[in-house]
């Protein structure tokens, strides 16, 4: 009998102390029941409980360090040494632990601690309650990143678990009174479980109000276990979840391409969510720093996963200060929109046109309803230019406004010169859209003698069920040489899924005056369509009319009907098509008009396949006919025919012939025009291959007309996976001919990290002088960014650039085509 009083006793207790762990029962009911008599299995039930999935916390015990990984973003090549990992959680002992749970306000956070009421804040008057074990087995582990978090153990059906809102602590020791609101320490291997992360440390003094303050090595990791925050010391702020870190330091995996972002403060402080804010930070993405860059800065605001933002901003290399910026914001996650990729270093180099020159983008927003960036850049000849990219967004989605402009004054001619390109866009309801632009263009720009010209338009959208119309104007202006007006209307209605009609009329003027010459002209322009779909075929009605006070290259149909059988001789040997075409036409700066038929077919393609060959055939008949008397016809073939030789062999023939018949440039100016001769061409392309290990390409031509055609010639070739060549150009045969130019690309290793590349063409006839030379050298440097310097000989160009290699690529693509193209992309620094 006083067994099982002792067991009930011992098992309610727990109920009690669980049910207080929940805020199902007061403190008061929890102390008349917590007894020392709890055994080992009782124990580990309780910590299992809070470790239940339904809590706010995992009370996960790690036995080893966990390690941040990077995104699985493909690295870039080469790639760089491995990922550094961080350093491990300590490891808890089997000893003696300690429990604290201390419940967060249900309520949004509070500044200081309120004074007393008669009904007090739980936060406030419960202090943190101890739970003590003496026995406690091997606790559970924190997974490392990307794996997950083991379950927690089996707990008894109906049993509550720890409430949402609550903080859990853990420690080896605990020191000081147990009742509420009084100060507590705690030694040994502390951890504390709070909203989306873990403080850990040796030592922690709670005051009994709100503050816990960590000493002993503490760090923050949050529940991913892809970013750590170091310190001194830590001081954390029960009620609000926020942290105050001495000296502190962080790293991040999340939004990196590969390897960690590193960041420091002396007065770092932490929000709930991970948000970190700090003075005089340091920031980079190079675990040697000193054979890398870093910034520093006044301010540092950092949002995992998002972007860290950096005021007063100063850029090293190594140890030399070599730019100043009045605010970086760096994203941590892919951007499509050119408006917001950053640029972290200044743009250096040099051409012959405007000199040296240095640009900078200096980024700007808090949010995706207002971002964009200011353009700074000083040319040595030309002068200083100021630019604004920027977007703006109201938060109900009605207005959207975007906003280009750049202004420089050209100090080598005096005169000041503008550019700006505005569109806004206006949602007045849910079927009515409009959209306005404003663009203003001057004279400047390398090699531009264009006078300045402004455009002005816009349009307005109604969109019903089953109808919509629109509504537009433009006015364009080029100085004072001419300027046009213009007005249009659309108007579409679906009648039924199979009838449609649109209506569409426009409306202009122009004007314009050139040495000494002054004319304008109007005109309008309506035209209805009529679309009827049926079973058997598609019918479209079209009524094209135009009126101009000086009419040309005008044709009006009036009307001209369109038959399109779905289904024509549809068990033919191969596929065959037809369109049928009657109307009568006019051409109003002729005064003629007269009446026109078309029948055209279309068959093919016919696909046959016989032992390694493949045959394709198309051909394409017109027939027509006018009110004139007058008949033409035209007919196209094309054929083409590849075989496989062995492994490595492939030959394409392909044939072409054109045919005409009939009067060629009548009775229409505008309509139906041919040539006078037919013609017929084939051309032969030969493929020796081997993979990707060479390619080489010999291509024949003839036109029919006993006259030799140049033979064109490609060879490309991948000794290595990261070396390249390649030469391409045609030999002319016939006497004085030969070799002209041949262009040649080359891709090498140069040195560890580093790439060489080289285009240009060899001119045969000038001696094999090599013209048109673009070189390009780049170089991992710490594993960190990759420096980049390009020369353009016939631009006379030098770029500098440098790509952050941890952070999102934003720069221009400056690797290998792998198509055979040229080996430089469109613009190496479009930013």
């Amino acid at each position: 009998m006083h067994r099982y009083l002792h067991h009930r006793r011992t098992t309610v207790a727990i109920a009690c102390l669980l049910a207080f762990a929940c805020g199902i029962v007061p403190v008061q009911a929890f102390a008349a029941f917590a007894t020392p008599s709890f055994d080992d299995l009782q124990s580990q039930r309780a910590l299992a409980l809070l470790n239940h999935q339904s809590c706010a916390v995992a009370l996960a015990q790690p036995t080893s360090g966990p390690t941040i990984a990077p995104s699985a973003t493909p690295p870039a090549s080469p790639a760089p040494s491995a990922t550094p990992s961080l350093p491990p959680l300590p490891q808890a002992p089997t000893g003696q632990q300690t429990l604290y749970a201390t419940p967060f306000p249900t309520s949004s956070p509070v500044g200081p601690p309120p004074v007393p009421t008669a009904s007090p804040n739980p936060s406030a008057t419960h202090g943190p309650v101890f739970l003590q074990r003496t026995n406690a087995s091997a606790p559970p582990t924190v997974a490392p990143a990307g794996v997950a978090t083991p379950g927690p153990s089996p707990t008894p059906t109906g049993v509550p678990t720890l409430r949402p809102g609550y903080i859990a602590v853990l420690a080896d020791k605990v020191a000081g009174s147990g009742k509420p609101g009084k100060p507590g320490d705690a030694t040994g291997n502390v951890h504390i479980f709070y909203q989306n992360a873990v403080l850990v440390g040796e030592r922690a003094h709670y005051d009994g109000v709100r503050t816990i303050t960590v000493s002993g090595n503490p760090y923050i990791i949050n529940n991913e276990q892809n970013s750590i925050y170091y310190a001194d010391t830590i001081a954390f702020d029960t009620i609000d979840q926020k942290a105050e870190l001495i000296n502190g330091r962080g790293e991040s995996s999340q939004g990196v391409e590969q390897g960690l972002v590193y960041f420091s403060s002396p007065d770092l402080k932490t929000e709930a969510d991970g948000v970190s804010h700090g003075d005089r930070p340091y920031v980079t993405t190079c675990a040697r720093p000193r054979s890398g860059y870093h910034i520093t800065g006044r301010t540092v605001d950092v949002k995992p996963g998002d972007r860290i933002t950096i005021t007063k901003a100063v850029l090293w290399l190594g140890a030399a200060a070599v730019f100043y910026l009045p605010k970086v914001v760096i994203p941590l996650r892919s951007v499509s929109d050119e408006r917001q990729k950053p640029q972290f270093f200044p743009e250096i180099g040099y051409d012959s046109y405007q000199g040296y020159y240095v640009k900078a983008r200096l980024s700007f927003g808090h949010d995706q309803y207002y971002y964009g960036y200011y353009r700074v850049e000083f040319f040595s000849k030309v002068g200083l230019g100021l630019g604004y990219v920027g977007f703006l967004q109201r938060k109900d989605g009605k207005r959207q406004t975007s906003i280009n402009y750049y202004g420089i004054h050209d100090r080598r001619v005096g005169s000041s010169n503008y550019n700006l390109d505005t569109l806004d866009t206006e949602n007045f309801s849910k079927t009515l859209r409009g959209q306005f632009g404003l663009a203003y263009n001057s004279n400047y720009g390398p090699l531009t003698n264009v006078p300045p010209n402004t455009r002005i338009n816009g349009t307005v959208y109604h969109t019903a069920p089953r109808n919509s119309q629109t509504y537009s104007f433009s006015r364009s202006e080029i100085g004072s040489q001419s300027k046009s007006d213009g007005f249009g209307f659309t108007d579409t209605h679906t009648i039924t899924p199979t009838l449609s009609n649109s209506v569409n009329f426009t409306l202009t003027s122009s004007q314009s005056s050139y040495g000494g010459f002054f004319s304008s002209n109007s005109s309008s322009h309506f035209t209805d369509l009529a679309h009827w779909a049926s079973r058997g075929a598609d019918y479209q009605l079209t009524i094209d009319k135009s009126f101009a006070k000086s009419p040309f290259g005008i044709e009006d149909k009036l009307p001209e009907l369109q038959i399109r059988p779905n289904s024509f001789f549809q068990h033919f040997a191969f596929p065959l098509g037809a369109l049928f075409t009657i109307g009568k036409y006019s051409e109003p700066q002729n005064s003629f008009a007269t009446s026109r038929a078309d029948l055209s077919l279309n068959l093919g393609p016919a696909l046959y396949h016989f032992y390694n060959s493949d045959f394709s055939a198309t051909v394409n008949v017109d027939q027509y006919a006018y009110g004139t008397g007058d008949l033409k016809a035209k007919i196209t073939q094309q054929a083409s025919l590849s075989t496989v030789a062995g492994r490595h062999i492939v030959n394409s023939l392909t044939y072409t012939e054109s045919n005409y018949n009939g009067p060629a440039f009548v009775p229409f100016q505008n309509i139906d025009q041919q040539p006078l001769n037919n013609y017929h061409t084939a051309q032969d392309v030969m493929r020796f291959f081997n993979s990707d290990y060479y390619n080489l390409s010999l291509g024949f031509g003839t036109n029919f007309d006993r006259m030799a055609q140049p033979v064109s010639y490609q060879l490309t070739t991948r000794p290595s996976s990261r070396s390249y060549a390649s030469i391409a150009g045609s030999f002319v045969p016939g006497s004085g001919n030969g070799f002209y130019s041949t262009n040649f690309q080359i891709a090498t290793p140069f040195g560890r990290g580093g790439t060489l590349q080289f285009l240009g063409d060899v001119d045969w006839k000038n001696r094999a002088r090599i013209e048109n030379k673009q070189l390009y050298y780049s170089r991992i440097i710490g594993d960190c960014y990759e420096l980049a310097v390009s020369y353009n000989q016939s631009l006379k160009q030098i770029n500098l650039t440098v790509n952050i290699l941890a952070f999102p690529s934003h720069s221009a693509n400056l690797g290998i085509s792998t198509q055979g193209g040229p080996i430089f992309q469109n613009g190496l620094n479009s930013f």
